[in-house]
């Protein structure tokens, strides 16, 4: 997992505590400060924290941001990273223990027209 991605989500819920919008806050300094391509070439950072996370709420946190950063790549290409990982992305969020993660994802996949 990328350095940035863990030590935001390290002690995720203490920091929410004192600040209930710290992972927006925090996930959006990240993709501010990138340009299209290197938002584009951050999309693999997303997706493996995504598949070491085991919490449904921060997985589904991981794929909206994963969704911004789509956002910020101004592209309609899906990342390689993505397409390779794409069965394990779906198997490891369909065996989460919750549904925000799973309702996040279907609208990950709308967005970029993803079937």
């Amino acid at each position: 997992m990328h350095k940035d991605i863990e030590s935001i989500i390290d002690n995720w819920i203490e920091k929410i505590n004192k600040d209930e919008f710290y992972l927006a806050h925090s996930f959006n300094k990240i993709i501010e400060k990138k340009r299209s391509a290197e938002a584009f070439e951050y999309i693999p950072h997303m997706i493996d924290a995504i598949l070491e996370t085991n919490d449904d709420f921060i997985a589904s946190q991981l794929i909206f941001y994963l969704n911004c950063l789509y956002g910020k790549a101004d592209t309609a290409e899906i990342h390689h990273a993505f397409i390779s990982k794409k069965e394990e992305m779906e198997w490891h969020i369909n065996n989460l223990d919750g549904v925000d993660s799973k309702r996040e994802y279907l609208e990950f996949k709308r967005d970029l027209k993803i079937k």
